[in-house]
């Protein structure tokens, strides 16, 4: 059997069956255009967070910050007072209200006099907040016309007319009435403070008033020191 003839039969043959193993005489035609990208698909669940990393090296320390300013001992300086009464009084007109109870002190005020005379003698030089409160009546017979009545802060003998307050009590059946006041002022050591009626008549400072089941401050001062002074 010639050449020629093998070549030919092995070419009917792989044209015959191109699935076989062994043809090897099929020539491979060009690549087609390829097809559109199909739609994406749904994401995956995410998976388990991994192990955190080693921690890192400590890093520079940063620069140190200016110092704070300091306090000045004497502004940071305190003092306070709280005195009051329990007790009725019969103030006279310019007399003085006086108080026996202590509620704090310190030692920046003098308060032997305060239960007798009602003075208070200021130790520290400063500026003080003052508050002052008064509970009471006109003292009867009432005259007439019936006048106001008032108390104020003398400092030294005299009057602090930033201190004043009134009040009116119209007839004898009323049972009580109020007045206070309150003032910022510059204290010297050895200064005298009192709180004193202005009334023209007789004042009466109540402590028991009927229908209370507790006793009130028929008086009060209360004193704070907000800077102290050279």
């Amino acid at each position: 059997m010639s050449t020629v003839f093998k070549k030919f039969m092995r070419l009917v043959m792989c044209k015959e069956d191109h699935q076989r193993k062994d043809c090897c005489c099929c020539i491979q035609g060009p690549q087609g255009v390829p097809g559109l990208q199909g739609e994406q698909g749904i994401q995956g669940v995410p998976g388990p967070q991994g192990i955190m990393g080693p921690q890192g090296a400590q890093g520079v320390q940063g620069l140190q910050g200016l110092p704070g300013k300091d306090c000045d001992k004497d502004c940071c300086d305190a003092a306070w007072l709280s005195l009051y009464s329990l007790q009725d009084q019969l103030i006279p007109s310019l007399g003085t209200a006086k108080f026996e109870q202590v509620g704090v002190v310190s030692p920046d005020f003098d308060i032997t006099n305060a239960a007798l005379t009602g003075e208070i003698k200021v130790l520290t030089h400063g500026l003080y907040v003052l508050n002052w409160g008064f509970d009471g009546l006109l003292a009867p017979p009432y005259p007439f016309p019936v006048p106001a009545w008032g108390l104020g802060i003398y400092l030294n003998g005299v009057l602090v007319p930033g201190t004043t307050s009134g009040s009116c009590s119209i007839t004898p059946d009323e049972i009580v009435t109020n007045a206070s006041g309150g003032y910022i002022l510059e204290l010297n050591v050895n200064d005298v403070i009192k709180l004193v009626s202005l009334c023209t008549v007789p004042i009466q400072a109540v402590s028991a008033p009927f229908g209370l089941v507790a006793p009130i401050m028929s008086t009060r001062i209360n004193m704070t020191m907000v800077k102290k002074l050279p």
